[in-house]
Formats: C-alpha cells, structure tokens, sequence
C-alpha cells in the first residue's frame, strides 16, 4: 500500500510548538511517497523564487521519490529557478541506484551527485538518521518524514532564508581554486571577474603538467579523510561534466586507471590493520601485496577510482564553461580589496599562500612549502598513478614521466635545482628498485600553502562581510578545487549547506 498525506502547517499551537512554518511538511504513513505527493513538491519547487529548494527525505532507501522529482523534472520543459538540493538519509549501504557512482556499497557518510542540466543536486547521508540530523542544521523547505513534528522540533526546520541578490562577485586568482569558483558562479547565473596577476591562467601550481587525486585514508576516519572523500566525488563529476560538455578529453585530459600508494615496510601491518577496522568496500580502497599490481617490494593501498589530471587544462576548461559571464583581468595584481570590495557584491580570494595577506585572519596559521617535480623520458610507463615515497604519474598517450614532488622549508626561492631532482628519483628508487627511468627533461617549482590542520579554508573570511575563501589546498589541490568551487557559490549567494563536516574547513585560526 502506498499512502500519505500533504498538508500546510497552519499557524497556531503546534506550529508555535515547534517554532518553525515551513512552507512544506510532507507526513509519509509509510516508507513509499505517492505520486501525488511528489507533483506536490515538484510544483512548490517549481513555483519556488528561492535560489535553492532544500527537501529533507529521512527515508531515502532506493531513492524512489527522488527519481520521480528528476523523472517530472525530465518530462518538463520549464526550468525551475531554484536548484533542487535534496538531502536524503539512508541506512542501507548496499545501494542499486541508476548512478554509477553511487551503486554498490557505500562508506558511512556524506555523499554527493549533481546534474547541473536539471538544476538538481542530492546530498547522501549513508548512516543512521540521529547522526544525519546533526549533519543537514539547516533549513528545509519540504519534508519527506513519517513523524516530522517528532523528529526535527525547534533545531531542524525553520523557515528558509531570503534569496541573496548577488549579481556581480570578484574572483582573486586564476588556478584551480579560482577558476573551480568563477565556473560554479556563472553556472548560477552570476557576473564573475577574475583577477590575476599572470599573463594568463594557471601560472602557479595549476600549471604543473599533471597531478594525482585519490580519497585519503587514516586510522580514525579523520574529518581530513570524511571530506577526501566528498572531495573526490565532487573532483570526478566536474571533470565528467567538462568532458560531457567537450571541454576535456578522457585520457587525454585526465583518466581514473586507479592509484597505489606504498606502505614503508614497518608501517605494512598497521595500514592493514586500519584498513580492518574501517571495513570500506574495496571498490573504494583495497589492500595490494608487493609485487602484485607493480614491481615493488613495498604493499600499499590501492584505491581503484582514483586518478590524474592535467590541472592547466583543467582550469582552462572550467574559464571556457563559464561562457559570457566571464571577464578575466589578467597582468592585474591585486594588493588590497578596498576597490574591490566596493565594485563586486562579493569577493572570493584564491590566491594560494597570498590569500591570508589579502583576507587576514586572527590567529591563523598558513605555512609555505616548495615543491619541485621532475619530468622524465618515460621508459616504461606505470599502469596506475603511484605515490608514497614519491608520486609517479604518466598519461598514456605521453612520452614523459612525472616524479615529485619535494617538500622544502623554508621557501628561499622558486629555482630548480639538480638537487631536487636526484632526490626526486631517488625517493622513486626506494620504492621501485628495478624500475627503468628515461633522462630527465624538465622540471619545475611551486608553493604550497598549508593551514595549521592540513585542512582547506574554504567559506567566509570572520569580520569581512561579503569576502569568502577557497584555499589553502597543501599537496591535495585536486581533491579540493571543485568542492571549494561548489561551497563558496552557495556562501556567496546566501544559501550554503549548513553541515557539520563541512563547518570544520571554514576559514578560522589555530586553537589556542
């Protein structure tokens, strides 16, 4: 039997009760939603002038009501202006889901998918619902609950902020931090100038020739490696996106052949060890003996989606996808926000270790670490992307081979040395002993900004109204640009998605 109820909470005791009158609370008598519910909420989506329509479905399970919205969605031709975010909760993690990403069974935690064609994003919470109700602290516009009145009381549902009017936001930095935030702007129909002060994008970090994306594993499951994780589906769908669109090339651009990060041998057991008391899928991360995927004495872990990209053509990819909303100021260096802050609506700061100096912070720490990464001949090219000691990537349809990269403090200067790169190739070697190297071609130095926790600060800046971050990504770039791009949209225009996983990056100062 399939039942249910729609109604309007009307003003009066039980609604002063809970302290909240959502526009919608959808009160399910059994786990299934009638097709006549799900038109109701589809055309409260649709009439809604919100910039974001928020729906809680407590009892996600095979996401059915889900796939009705995206099926009415579908089956329409008008456009909403407001995006679908729909934050679901299940308990099940055997997933069968109609997206790849998603099928088969799923790590605890926060999960993401996006189809920016239907204006339509779900935000997964795999686990029970208690916790997910400390994760989604915002508020709702629709609620798919069987007791919500119960549930949710004065915390959880309240009404839904005012839309923002942003039209026109200033972007400082031209890598993959600030690019990743001009494209998730212009897709909501925002002005977007970017500033750098290169001749042109990717001039820093984002211009290495290639780099390595894999989620992040640790002992407890550390925020660190809860937001790798969200990081990376975040990574994977905007390059699919861009190469769905035809401004990248699969294989060309970037590829997912999987990546195998060794384990020093006195460390062996203990990764084992972790890898057991997390008991994650092995779709996601699985444990490789020596030898068995590579030539090496070493084991690892060996994460079977993970990858490589060109960032340069990254960035390049995301400027193109932004379209006319897009004015770049190349050869404009940026030493102060005054002018900006008074010509933009808002401003976002992406420029690396120069971010804390435009947009400080009190108590904040930001250190500066150089990297040198080496390119050489590729004499035997690896199957998958390695790192460890040292990272090794080699796109298939190149003759070169990536090594690198150093870590050096202090920064003195961004000069290559020989140094670098023996140490490069030796830090290889130690790992892969009988492996063939070519001679070096190239090589190349950029800085990393770290924040005091390794974590990004990504968000608004405190005492700044209406500046915001995406930085301090350390050696895991790739895994933050496109989650960054993401979250600071929705700061900017006023409805971001108040979690608490994603609380703990933004921009703050060292605990005392």
């Amino acid at each position: 039997m399939i039942g249910g109820s729609y109604y309007h909470r009307p003003q009066g005791t039980a609604t002063q009760w809970l302290g909240y009158n959502p526009k919608l609370v959808i009160h399910c008598i059994t786990a299934m939603v009638s097709p006549e519910i799900v038109r109701t909420v589809y055309a409260s989506w649709l009439a809604s002038r919100q910039a974001v329509f928020t729906v809680l479905d407590s009892h996600f399970d095979a996401g059915r009501a889900f796939q009705a919205l995206v099926a009415l969605r579908q089956g329409h031709s008008a456009r909403p202006n407001a995006r679908l975010r729909y934050l679901a909760v299940t308990e099940v993690s055997e997933l069968s889901l109609p997206w790849a990403v998603l099928n088969g069974k799923q790590v605890p935690g926060l999960h993401f998918m996006n189809w920016p064609e239907f204006n339509v994003e779900l935000h997964l919470w795999v686990g029970n619902t208690k916790a997910a109700l400390q994760e989604f602290q915002g508020s709702f516009d629709a609620v798919l609950e069987p007791d919500a009145h119960r549930q949710y009381g004065r915390r959880m549902v309240r009404q839904p902020l005012a839309m923002h009017q942003t039209e026109s936001v200033a972007v400082v930095g031209a890598g993959i931090a600030g690019s990743s935030v001009a494209l998730a702007l212009c897709q909501r129909g925002v002005q977007v100038h970017l500033y750098d002060q290169g001749n042109g994008p990717a001039t820093g970090a984002s211009g290495n020739w290639v780099g390595a994306f894999h989620p992040h594993i640790t002992r407890g499951d550390s925020p660190l490696s809860r937001l790798s994780r969200l990081g990376f589906e975040h990574t994977v769908q905007a390059l699919n996106t861009l190469t769905e669109q035809g401004f990248l090339q699969k294989d060309e651009d970037w590829a997912t052949p999987g990546h195998l990060q060794t384990v020093p041998v006195d460390e062996a057991e203990r990764t084992r060890e972790t890898l057991l008391q997390l008991a994650f899928p092995e779709s996601l991360v699985r444990w490789a003996e020596p030898n068995s995927l590579l030539p090496t004495p070493l084991g690892g872990l060996y994460f079977p989606q993970g990858g490589w990209v060109k960032p340069a053509r990254w960035v390049h990819a995301n400027l193109q996808a932004c379209g006319s909303l897009l004015t770049t100021h190349y050869n404009t260096p940026v030493h102060d926000l005054t002018d900006l802050r008074e010509q933009h609506d808002a401003v976002v700061v992406c420029s690396a270790e120069k971010s804390i100096v435009l947009a400080p912070i009190e108590g904040a720490k930001v250190g500066v670490v150089k990297g040198q990464i080496s390119k050489l001949q590729a004499a035997v090219q690896p199957s998958v992307v390695l790192s460890g000691e040292s990272y090794a990537i080699a796109p298939p349809r190149e003759n070169w081979l990536v090594l690198g990269a150093t870590y050096e403090r202090p920064v003195l200067d961004l000069n290559s040395t020989p140094e670098a790169d023996e140490l490069n190739v030796a830090r290889f070697r130690a790992a892969f002993p009988d492996w063939q190297l070519g001679n070096l071609i190239d090589h190349r130095c950029a800085v990393r900004a770290v924040w005091h926790d390794r974590l990004p600060a990504i968000g608004p800046v405190p005492n700044m109204p209406g500046v915001f971050m995406s930085t301090g990504f350390a050696s895991r770039g790739l895994l933050w640009a496109a989650l960054g791009g993401w979250l600071v949209a929705d700061h900017c225009l006023g409805q971001p998605l108040e979690s608490k996983l994603l609380g703990k990056i933004t921009p703050r100062g060292a605990r005392a």
